[in-house]
């Protein structure tokens, strides 16, 4: 099967006009991620403030991804990409703007869910087209760019900026949060519509007419049988793993190990985030000289020792750092590695990698949540960090030991080979 790279990207100086609108339409969408996020929760607590009820918000807008990953990969390797990204934004705005109306006085609970899951549902098709789509936009040889650019603006967008915005529009009225982000996701939509790739994101040949469980199972079969993606995601899992078991304890170990208030555990969580945007800066100028692979695997065996170094911190300034660290580290493994896959993976097959790859890595984190929670009863929460640390690096090196330094991720000047379904070149023999 042939490689979906274009080889006119090769040759353009820059990322281009096309990628300028992507990541625009990005930063405004991811934006609205991070109002609504924060959004969300605040109105639950503020008219359901019962644990139950909070818990299960936070269910019901992951549940999409349990339900409809696969079947979006589907969707988006029979249908044109960019088109659904529009559409879901689209989407997601009027249901937002819809929405003040109905929460302007009482605040169903149920109405709530449902604006969750629906919310969930457009998340899901949006996180797996856009990657999808990314190889024809740039091309082989700017993925690390590219994907370094976007993880930046969904770090700063997403993360940084829209929480502290929804806190504060919900203090002042909570029909302006709603207002906020509809018009966030509409701003993403129209931003989208500026783009124009080389081709259209039209399905490769044949894909069109087949059912969607026949889809699925060609997907699997794809990933399960390539070596590289086989154990890459098995990887990402494991980090999935061990980022939602130590998470879900950072909180703890703020309060009672580090005795920090809540303007302090906010403080580590910032530095956390300017790690990654360092990192998503440094990642790929590194690829330019690192073979990606040897980038990825010792970017995740040294964001294990920062997870284990955090839980041994015994002061605020050493958590800070190994947090801000592990930022740094997290974006060397996150960049190399969906590059990698974006390139390894046939044009026909890119919707459904990526949905592969986002169920692997959420599909865990549930379990590690658990996992956290009941290794900290049963021993301490540094603990559970120093474990939890350990093991990640320990998976890292025995997961990522067998891949070749060259497995088709660089130099980034050259076109991926096909990729094959039987075996795969990129392992020792």
């Amino acid at each position: 099967m042939a490689s979906a790279t274009p080889e006119t990207s090769a040759v353009r100086p820059g990322l281009g006009r096309p990628f300028r609108w992507l990541w625009a339409s990005t930063a405004a969408s991811n934006a609205g991620d991070g109002v609504t996020r924060t959004l969300l929760p605040l109105l639950v607590v503020g008219s359901h403030p019962e644990p139950a009820a909070v818990a299960g918000l936070t269910a019901v807008n992951m549940l999409p991804w349990l339900l409809f990953a696969l079947p979006a990969g589907v969707l988006v390797d029979r249908l044109d990409r960019r088109r659904i990204v529009l559409w879901s934004n689209l989407l997601r705005a009027a249901v937002l703007l819809g929405a003040m109306a109905v929460l302007a006085g009482d605040r169903p609970l149920a109405v709530l869910y449902v604006l969750a899951f629906v919310l969930g549902i457009a998340e899901t098709l949006v996180d797996t087209a856009a990657p999808a789509m990314l190889v024809r936009v740039v091309g082989s040889r700017d993925l690390e760019r590219a994907n370094g650019r976007l993880s930046a603006a969904q770090i700063v967008f997403n993360e940084m900026a829209g929480p502290p915005v929804a806190g504060l529009l919900v203090g002042v009225a909570a029909t302006a949060a709603l207002a906020t982000g509809g018009v966030l996701y509409a701003m993403a939509a129209v931003l989208l519509m500026g783009m124009v790739t080389a081709r259209r994101e039209r399905p490769a040949p044949g894909v069109r007419a087949e059912p969607v469980l026949r889809g699925i199972r060609a997907g699997l079969r794809f990933v399960l049988g390539h070596r590289t993606l086989r154990l890459t995601l098995a990887a990402s899992a494991l980090y999935g793993l061990v980022f939602s078991a130590t998470f879900s304890m950072l909180v703890l170990l703020s309060h009672r190990t580090l005795g920090l208030d809540a303007t302090g555990y906010g403080l580590l969580l910032a530095a956390g985030s300017l790690g990654a945007v360092a990192g998503s800066w440094l990642a790929p100028r590194l690829a330019e000289r690192v073979p990606p692979v040897r980038l990825a695997r010792w970017s995740l065996v040294a964001s294990g020792l920062a997870y284990a170094a955090l839980g041994l911190a015994r002061t605020p300034a050493q958590a800070a750092v190994a947090l801000l660290c592990n930022g740094v580290f997290m974006m060397g493994w996150n960049i190399p590695v969906m590059s990698l896959r974006q390139r390894l993976t046939p044009e026909e097959f890119q919707g459904r990698v990526m949905s592969v790859s986002r169920l692997c890595a959420w599909g865990a984190m549930p379990v590690g949540a658990t996992l956290g929670g009941l290794l900290a009863e049963a021993l301490s929460v540094p603990t559970v960090f120093v474990i939890c640390g350990c093991a990640l690096a320990a998976g890292a090196l025995l997961l990522l030991a067998p891949l070749r330094a060259d497995a088709h991720g660089g130099p980034p000047g050259r076109s991926a080979p096909p990729a094959p379904q039987d075996s795969d070149p990129s392992m020792k023999e």
